[in-house]
C-alpha cells in the first residue's frame, strides 16, 4: 500500500532551506538546458528554411563559404552551358552571379556593439533564382535600382541592427566612403538570407573594388538533373565546386550539432551536481525521520512503500523546479539574437525557440536527476531497523 501523496508534499516543507537549495539547483540546470537547446534550435530552423532544391550553388574549389570564394569572370561565364539549367522567357540561362562582402553595423539597443553583417551584391537575375525573396509592403518600400546607391535589407537584419530602417543610410566600401540608402525590407521564408543586406552588383563591386564574383547560383529546370549539373560544373569543362543550396546550408547547420554536443556535456556536469544536491537533501530527510519511518513500518507500510515515498518526494522537488526553470526560459522564447559563423565570419540573426522537444528533454533530465538522487537515500530508509529506530527515539 503506497503512502498518500499529501504526506510526501507536506514533508517537503519540513526542511525548507535544504529543499529550497535543491529546488534552485535543479531549476538552474533546466533553465540553462532549455536556453542552450533553444539557441541551437533557432539556428537550425533558420538554416533549414534556407535554400531551394532547384538551385545549385557554385564556389571556388577549396572555399568554405561564399565569403571566402573568388570566381573570375571567365570561370563564371562557363556556367551558362550547364546541362538542365532553366531559361527565362528570352532564352537567357538563369544564373545569378553574386558578390559577398561584409560591413560593420551597430546592434540595436544601448550597447550598440558592432556586428559583421553580410552584404550581397546581385543583379535582377537574383530574384528569379531566389524566388523566396519578397519585399515587405510598407509605404515607399521597393526594390533597389541597378546603378543606384540603394540597398534592401532582410527582415531579421532590420530588426536586429541599427540604421536599417526604411530610409536609413549605411556607409560601405573599402574606405566606407559610399553611402547607400535603404529602400526596402525583404523576407525570405525565415531563412538565412533575412540576415543579409542586398545591393546592386555593380555599385557594390565598385565600392569594394572587386572584379570577381564570390559565388553563382543557377536554377535548374528540373531538380532531378541536379547530379548531372553538379558533375558538369565539378568536371574539367568548368572546374568549379558545385552543390545544391540545401546541401550548402546543411553543412553550415553542422556547427549547431557541435553546440548541442557541448551543451550535453555542460548539462551533464551540472546534472551530476544536481544529483548530489538531491541526494544530500534526501539523506537529511531520512536521518531526521527515522522514528517516523519505523512507525510507518510498524503500522503496516512495506519497505517498497517507504522507498517509493522518498523517490516521489524527490520527483516533486525536481519536477516543480523544472516547471519554474521552463517558465523562466519561455520568457526568452522568440527573442532575436545573432550568431557569428566560423565559416562565413558574418552574423546570422535567429530567434530563440523553445520547442516541445526541448520541454520534454528538460522534463526528462529533471526526472532523471530526481530518481537517481533519491535512490540511495530511499534504499537506506527502507532498510531502517524498526526496533533500533524506536529505541533511539
Amino acid at each position: 500500500m503506497p503512502l498518500p501523496l499529501s504526506y510526501n508534499w507536506r514533508n517537503l516543507f519540513v526542511r525548507k532551506v535544504s529543499t529550497a537549495l535543491t529546488f534552485t539547483v535543479v531549476a538552474v540546470v533546466v533553465f540553462v538546458l532549455a536556453v542552450l537547446l533553444s539557441f541551437a534550435a533557432g539556428i537550425q530552423a533558420s538554416l533549414q528554411s534556407s535554400g531551394n532544391a532547384d538551385n545549385i550553388l557554385v564556389l571556388k574549389p577549396g572555399s568554405t563559404s561564399e565569403s571566402t570564394s573568388i570566381i573570375q569572370p571567365e570561370e563564371a561565364n562557363r556556367l551558362a552551358q550547364t546541362p538542365g539549367i532553366a531559361m527565362d522567357e528570352k532564352g537567357v540561362p538563369i544564373v545569378s552571379h553574386e558578390l559577398c562582402v561584409q560591413t560593420s553595423i551597430p546592434r540595436r539597443g544601448p550597447s550598440g556593439t558592432m556586428a559583421n553583417v553580410a552584404v550581397r551584391g546581385v543583379t535582377d537575375m537574383a530574384f528569379m533564382v531566389h524566388r523566396e525573396i519578397r519585399i515587405i509592403q510598407e509605404p515607399g518600400a521597393r526594390l533597389f535600382h541597378q546603378g543606384a546607391l540603394e540597398v534592401i535589407v532582410g527582415k531579421a537584419a532590420h530588426e536586429r541592427y541599427a540604421n536599417l530602417q526604411l530610409g536609413g543610410e549605411i556607409s560601405m566600401g573599402r574606405r566606407s566612403n559610399r553611402t547607400f540608402r535603404v529602400v526596402g525590407i525583404f523576407e525570405a521564408g525565415g531563412g538565412a538570407l533575412e540576415s543579409e543586406i542586398w545591393a546592386p552588383y555593380t555599385m557594390l563591386a565598385d565600392a569594394y573594388a572587386r572584379r570577381f564574383t564570390s559565388s553563382a547560383v543557377l536554377r535548374l529546370a528540373d531538380s532531378s538533373r541536379a547530379k548531372e549539373a553538379i558533375d558538369y560544373i565539378n568536371g574539367p569543362a568548368v572546374n568549379l565546386e558545385a552543390k545544391t543550396e540545401l546541401d550548402y546550408y546543411h553543412k553550415l547547420a553542422a556547427q549547431t550539432r557541435e553546440i548541442v554536443a557541448l551543451t550535453t556535456i555542460l548539462v551533464g556536469i551540472m546534472s551530476i551536481g544536481a544529483v548530489f544536491a538531491v541526494a544530500n537533501t534526501m539523506y537529511a530527510a531520512v536521518d531526521g525521520r527515522r522514528r517516523e519511518i519505523a512507525m510507518l513500518r510498524t503500522i503496516g507500510f512495506s519497505r517498497r512503500s517507504i522507498m517509493l515515498a522518498f523517490v516521489i518526494e524527490s520527483l516533486l522537488i525536481c519536477v516543480t523546479a523544472c516547471m519554474l526553470g521552463l517558465s523562466a526560459s519561455l520568457l526568452l522564447n522568440g527573442i532575436r539574437q545573432d550568431f557569428l559563423s566560423e565559416s562565413t565570419w558574418t552574423v546570422m540573426a535567429y530567434e530563440l525557440r523553445i520547442s516541445p522537444a526541448i520541454l520534454f528533454s528538460a522534463l526528462g533530465v529533471s526526472a532523471a536527476v530526481g530518481v537517481v538522487g533519491a535512490l540511495a537515500p530511499a534504499v537506506r530508509a527502507a532498510r531502517t531497523s524498526v526496533l533500533e529506530a524506536l529505541r533511539k527515539a
